[in-house]
C-alpha cells in the first residue's frame, strides 16, 4: 500500500509534515489491538522519510545557493531602472534547528516524566499522546539522541511501573526491543522487554478463561481467614492462590508493583500459617458421620440384608483424616519451626540421615526376630518417613517433582520381581521384610530433593566416580551372591536383601541418565520381564527360582550399564 495513504498525507519533502502526520496516525493505532497495522504505519513512516531525505539537497549545495542568493548582483554601466515594488509573500515557517528540535525533545521528555511521577495517575490518553508527541521528535532523526532517549525512556517505564503498563508495548513496538534488537539488547532493554512478557501474561490472567483467573481476583484484596467460601466450599481456590503467587515470584517478579503490597504480605502470612486445606477440613467435618453409620451398621442386628455390605469402607474417611492431621501437626508445623530455628544450617548427617537409617532396615529386618523385627521396622520406617518429610518441607525449594516421579517409576521393577518372588522368602520374615522395603523406597522418594541435591551439588565430580565404581563393585558382588544362593537356600533371603539395597541405592545416580538411555534401559528391563512371565505361567519353561535369579541378574545389569553410561561420559557423572 501507498505510505502516503497509509500516513493520510500528500507526497512531499517535509520531514517535520511526515513526523506530524506519523504522530496523528499513532494515536489510533494501537499495537496491541492491531499489531499488523502499526507495522505498516512504521514502515511507511520510514519510507516517508526515506524518501524526504532523498529530495533534501545535499548540504554544500545548499549552501552554495545560500551564498549565491545573498550576493549582490553585479553593477551594471548605466542608471538601473528603479524596480517596482513585489509584493511581500509569506515566507514559510522556518524548520528548526537542531538545537531548536533537542529542546524541544527534552520539553516533550520532562512532559511525560512529569505525568508518569505525578503524585495522581494521570489519564491514559494523555499519557499516549505524550509518549507519541516524544516517539515523532524530530531530534530522533539524530542517532545519538534516540540512543539517550531510549535509555532514559527504559528508565521511567520501569521505575513508574504500574502506571507505565500502557506505553512499554508502544516504546517496545516502535524502538523494536522485542524484535531487531533481541540478540543485541543491552540489560535494560532487557529489562523492558521483559516486564512487556509479564504485562502480557497479566492480561490473560484478567481474564475469564486462564487457570489462575480466579486466584488474580482473590489477589485484589486480603485474605479472610474464616471464610467458608473460600476454605470449604471452594477448595482449589487456596491452591491455586499459593501456585499463583510463587509464579509471580519466581517467573514473573516484575509483576509485584501491578499489586498492592500489604496484600501480597497478608496472602503470604495466611499460606505460611498452614490453615486446615479445604479437602481435610470435608473430612473433619464429614467424620463424625462416617464414624456413626460404621457403629450402627456393626451393632444393629436386625440389617441381615446388609451383612455382606463391606462396612469397613466407611473407616477410610476418618482414617484420612487422621492422617492429614498427623501430616500437618507431626511435619508440617515442626517444619515451619525449624525453618526459623536452625534447619537450613544443619550439615548432611541430619539432613540426611534418614537415608542410611531407612537403608538398614533391610537387613535389620531378615536378621532380628519376627517378634521383634516387625514393630521395631515398623517404628524406624516410620521415623524415617517422618525424617525425609520433615527437611524435605524444610528445604521446600529443592523439590524436585520430576526427580520424584522418576524415583518412582524406577521402583516399579524392583515391586513387581519382589512380589513374584516373594514365596520363596521365609514366611515369617516378610513382613517385616516388606515394611523395610516400602520404607526405604518411599523415604528416598519423598526425600528426592534433597538428595539429588547432596548428589550432584555438594558432592565433587571425583567422589562421586569413586561412589559408582564403589556401586559398581556391590552389583558385581550381588550377582555373585544370587548365583550362590540359587544352590543354598539359606543365602536367599540376603541375596534378596543385596539386591534391594543395590537398586535403592542406585536410583539417584540414575537421572544423569539422558531421556533416550533411561527409555532403552526401563523398556529393556520391562521386556525381559514379560518374557519370563510368558515362560512361566504358559510355557512352564521357568520356575520362580529361575525368576528369582535371572530377574535380579537383569535388575544388577540394568545397575551396571547405568554406571557404564556415566563413567564414559565425566559431565554426568
Amino acid at each position: 500500500m501507498n505510505p502516503w495513504d497509509i500516513l493520510a498525507l500528500e507526497p512531499t519533502g517535509d520531514q517535520l509534515a511526515i513526523r506530524r502526520a506519523y504522530a496523528r496516525r499513532l494515536k489510533v493505532t494501537n499495537p496491541e489491538d492491531d499489531p499488523d497495522g502499526f507495522q505498516a504505519l512504521r514502515q511507511a513512516y520510514e519510507q516517508a522519510l526515506l524518501h524526504a531525505r532523498r529530495q533534501a539537497p545535499d548540504a554544500s549545495v545548499a549552501a552554495e545557493e545560500a551564498e549565491t542568493a545573498e550576493a549582490p548582483p553585479p553593477a551594471a554601466e548605466g542608471p538601473s531602472p528603479t524596480p517596482a515594488e513585489a509584493p511581500p509573500a509569506e515566507a514559510p515557517p522556518p524548520e528548526p534547528t537542531v538545537d531548536e528540535a533537542v529542546i524541544r525533545h527534552v520539553a516533550l521528555c520532562n512532559h511525560l516524566g512529569d505525568l508518569l511521577s505525578a503524585p495522581t495517575p494521570a489519564d491514559p490518553t494523555a499519557l499516549k499522546d505524550a509518549l507519541a508527541a516524544v516517539l515523532a521528535s524530530p531530534a530522533l532523526a539524530h542517532i545519538d539522541v534516540q540512543n539517550r532517549t531510549e535509555d532514559w525512556l527504559a528508565r521511567l517505564l520501569l521505575s513508574t511501573a504500574p502506571r507505565s503498563d500502557a506505553l512499554v508495548p508502544l516504546a517496545s513496538a516502535h524502538f523494536r526491543w522485542d524484535t531487531a534488537k533481541a540478540g543485541t539488547q543491552t540489560p535494560l532493554l532487557a529489562a523492558v522487554h521483559k516486564r512487556g512478557r509479564d504485562l502480557a501474561f497479566l492480561a490473560k490472567l484478567r481474564g475469564r478463561d486462564h487457570t489462575y483467573a480466579a486466584a488474580y481476583r482473590l489477589l485484589q484484596a486480603p485474605p479472610d481467614r474464616y471464610s467458608p467460601r473460600l476454605r470449604l466450599s471452594l477448595p482449589d481456590l487456596t491452591k491455586d492462590v499459593r501456585g499463583l503467587i510463587t509464579l509471580i515470584r519466581n517467573d514473573y517478579p516484575s509483576l509485584r508493583a501491578n499489586f498492592d503490597a500489604d496484600v501480597l504480605a497478608a496472602w503470604e502470612a495466611y499460606l505460611a500459617a498452614e490453615p486446615v486445606s479445604a479437602g481435610l477440613a470435608w473430612l473433619l467435618l464429614a467424620t463424625p458421620l462416617f464414624l456413626a453409620v460404621y457403629v450402627y451398621l456393626e451393632a444393629s442386628p436386625s440389617l441381615e440384608d446388609l451383612a455382606a455390605w463391606p462396612a469397613g469402607f466407611l473407616l477410610i474417611p476418618p482414617l484420612l483424616a487422621a492422617a492429614g492431621l498427623t501430616y500437618r501437626l507431626g511435619v508440617r508445623m515442626p517444619a515451619r519451626w525449624l525453618r526459623r530455628r536452625w534447619a537450613r544450617d544443619a550439615g548432611p548427617a541430619i539432613r540426611l540421615g534418614w537415608a542410611p537409617l531407612s537403608l538398614a532396615l533391610i537387613p535389620v529386618a531378615l536378621a532380628l526376630p519376627p517378634s521383634v523385627g516387625i514393630p521395631l521396622t515398623a517404628a524406624a520406617a516410620t521415623l524415617a518417613l517422618w525424617w525425609a518429610g520433615l527437611f524435605q518441607m524444610v528445604y521446600a525449594n529443592d523439590t524436585s517433582r520430576q526427580a520424584v516421579r522418576i524415583l518412582l517409576a524406577n521402583s516399579i521393577p524392583l515391586v513387581f520381581w519382589l512380589f513374584w518372588i516373594g514365596p520363596l522368602l521365609p514366611a515369617a520374615l516378610v513382613p517385616a521384610f516388606a515394611v523395610a522395603v516400602a520404607g526405604a523406597l518411599l523415604a528416598t522418594s519423598i526425600g528426592a530433593g534433597l538428595l539429588t541435591r547432596w548428589w550432584y551439588a555438594e558432592i565433587e565430580q571425583p567422589r562421586r566416580r569413586r561412589a559408582l565404581a564403589g556401586l559398581a563393585l556391590a552389583a558385581l558382588l550381588t550377582m555373585g551372591l544370587l548365583f550362590a544362593a540359587d544352590t543354598t537356600p539359606g543365602l536367599l533371603p540376603w541375596a534378596v536383601a543385596a539386591v534391594t539395597l543395590v537398586q535403592v541405592l542406585e536410583r539417584v545416580p540414575s537421572l544423569a541418565l539422558s531421556g533416550e538411555a533411561a527409555k532403552r534401559r526401563y523398556y529393556a528391563i520391562w521386556g525381559t520381564g514379560v518374557v519370563l512371565r510368558v515362560a512361566h505361567t504358559m510355557a512352564g519353561a521357568v520356575d520362580t527360582h529361575d525368576v528369582l535369579l535371572i530377574g535380579g541378574l537383569v535388575l544388577m545389569a540394568s545397575v551396571l550399564g547405568m554406571i557404564a553410561y556415566q563413567l564414559k561420559r565425566p559431565q554426568a557423572a
